[in-house]
């Protein structure tokens, strides 16, 4: 009798240790950290006018970029960027108007070279004829 009872704890013992081990599929754990914005550098923000046309400028990862540039305020034409990679720049938010100038918010998100080039011409069109053109090659480190 003492030797059933003993078998009978023993299985029940077991049974209880197995129970949560069924057919249950373990539930998906993403371990990939993902950030949920771009970290601002504690740095002023880089101002690129048109008298940087044709000229590399530097900024540190996390930093904004403000481009600005002036438009005819007796015309319709409008400044378009023509490149926008993408990768080591990224649009933070914008085209803002500012009366007469146009300002394009980036934020470099990543070490490495990359260029922003703009076109002046009619609103809403593609440009045609690639005068006048605005280019700034940006380093970021």
């Amino acid at each position: 009798m003492r030797r059933s009872l003993l078998v009978l704890v023993a299985v029940a013992g077991l049974g209880g240790l197995t129970a949560g081990c069924g057919d249950d599929e373990p539930e998906p754990y993403d371990v990939t950290l993902r950030p949920t914005s771009i970290p601002s550098a504690p740095i002023a923000a880089l101002t690129i006018e048109r008298s940087a046309n044709g000229t590399t400028v530097q900024a540190s990862v996390g930093q904004q970029l403000l481009v600005r540039l002036a438009k005819d305020p007796g015309s319709s034409d409008e400044w378009t960027i023509v490149n926008d990679d993408g990768g080591i720049l990224i649009a933070d938010g914008g085209p803002i108007s500012e009366g007469n100038t146009t300002v394009w918010p980036f934020r470099a998100t990543e070490r490495g070279d990359t260029a922003l080039q703009f076109v002046y011409g009619p609103a809403n069109e593609p440009p045609t004829d690639p005068e006048p053109t605005f280019l700034v090659n940006v380093r970021v480190g």
